[in-house]
């Protein structure tokens, strides 16, 4: 019996050592598809390195790597890793790996310091346009719950595009929604909220809404509900609403008559460290643009782009006369130190639309490129 058990247990220990070839062979990766796990970073520096995590990666084959369609530079390759250098000229956009003829999306990457400039066009198109050409380079949304949206800005802390849309009901009435759009996803969002006639955002991450004859209330960005106590700026209508970075403050034009029946502008301010209010007579402006350096320029209908004094109103220089009156969607580029804007030029009725750039070194103006629709805002991330 004890030889039998000897012989049982040699047979087990025989059988249990043996090498089943079937299933220990291990994946070959030149045979294998790349797949990408993650990657080290969102947001980098052109010249930086992004490291591509992931498996079946082979040092052997050729890889191709782009942002926003600008080939990178590999500087190593190994079975779970790929680095790459962002290339010059790259623009924020997604990073894609292209192998054996397949591309596929690793994630989107956002270029610090690198402002990019979206605009809205009715019926629910928002896109990108390059800065430089004006020419559109991607579609964000088309069609949106909303019938039309207005008052379009960039929240930073979220990297969204938000805006106000609203719907028309059937016994005439609006339905106000706050309208929310991703930029790393495009993904939206559109919550009912009480709606607004202006809305501003600050460089701090507040969101701010005006209430016509009223005031200023601070709303909670996600949901659009109320969180502040109003801050009553009279019964006079303000428009044209900025903010001012450097001094904190939310700035615009009030329109007022006079005890002589005369039209007066004035410019008002509200400081938000404390809810205090200033007022100084001014000359009135169709536009204010407020630099990040803290300077604040506006166009006029007399056409005419100045420099203002943030403090008082008052005018310090004229950047530049223009010949016509056809202006609007004036904002500042921080990347080039440029005021960018729409310009439309009719000839025979017919109107052709171009993107004007005035550059605030030199005041020097290009008016030379043509825009594709006759948008209705422009949009700079920062």
């Amino acid at each position: 019996m004890k030889h039998f058990f000897s012989i049982l247990a040699l047979f087990i220990l025989i059988s249990c050592s043996s090498p089943n070839t079937e299933e220990v062979q291990n994946p070959n990766p030149e045979t294998q598809t790349p797949t990408i796990q993650s990657i080290s970073t969102n947001s980098t520096n052109i010249g930086d390195t992004i490291i591509i995590n992931g498996q079946y990666f082979n040092p052997n084959s050729t890889y191709t790597i782009t942002f926003n369609g600008t080939n990178g530079q590999i500087a190593q390759i190994t079975s779970t890793t790929i680095s790459v250098i962002v290339p010059v000229g790259t623009t924020s956009g997604p990073l894609q790996l292209t192998a054996n003829g397949v591309t596929v999306n690793a994630g989107y990457i956002s270029i610090i310091g690198q402002n990019r400039l979206f605009a809205y066009k009715q019926h629910g198109y928002i896109v990108e346009l390059n800065s430089g050409t004006g020419i559109e380079t991607q579609t964000l949304v088309y069609g949106t719950g909303s019938d039309y949206l207005s008052e379009l800005k960039y929240f930073a802390p979220t990297n969204e595009i938000i805006a106000q849309g609203f719907v028309l009901n059937n016994n005439g009435s609006n339905t106000y929604k706050l309208f929310k759009v991703k930029l790393a996803d495009k993904t939206t969002k559109e919550m009912i909220y009480a709606g607004y006639d202006q809305l501003i955002v600050t460089t701090t991450g507040k969101l701010y809404g005006y209430k016509l004859y009223e005031g200023i209330i601070e709303l909670n960005p996600n949901t659009g509900s109320e969180i502040g106590s109003l801050i009553n700026t009279g019964s006079d209508q303000l428009y044209g609403l900025i903010y001012n970075p450097q001094t904190n403050e939310i700035m615009g034009d009030k329109g007022l008559i006079d005890n002589n029946g005369n039209y007066i502008h004035k410019l008002c301010k509200i400081k938000l460290s404390d809810n205090s209010i200033t007022e100084n007579i001014y000359y009135g402006y169709d536009e204010l643009i407020p630099a990040t350096n803290g300077k604040l320029y506006a166009f006029r209908a007399t056409k005419r782009i100045v420099e203002l004094n943030p403090a008082t109103g008052t005018e310090i220089k004229t950047l530049i006369n223009i010949s016509e009156l056809h202006i609007s969607n004036l904002t500042y580029y921080p990347q080039t130190n440029q005021i960018i804007g729409k310009k439309i030029i009719y000839n025979n009725g017919i109107a052709t639309y171009k993107l004007l750039k005035l550059n605030l070194k030199d005041n020097s103006l290009s008016e030379n490129n043509i825009i594709k629709d006759d948008y209705d805002y422009f949009i700079v991330t920062n």
